[in-house]
């Protein structure tokens, strides 16, 4: 099995999380879901890893994780 990650779009994020795509994107700008790759103007594909990773940990904590430390 190769190491090497997929990238998802958005109908594929969809399906994973079970979400709508404005809700797929209103967490994105809540800091709640990775934001997505920007392959070119329009474009844009997610990390299967880092969706897996959401899924994994939730929202919340993400959004936790990908703060900055102050």
């Amino acid at each position: 099995m190769s190491d090497a990650s997929q990238l998802l779009i958005v109908k594929e994020v969809q399906s994973r999380l079970g979400w709508s795509r404005a809700t797929i994107y209103r967490h994105m700008s809540a800091g709640q879901l990775p934001k997505p790759r920007r392959l070119s103007s329009g474009s844009v594909r997610w990390d299967q890893r880092d969706i897996e990773e959401l899924i994994r940990i939730g929202t919340d904590a993400w959004k936790e994780q990908s703060e900055p430390a102050l």
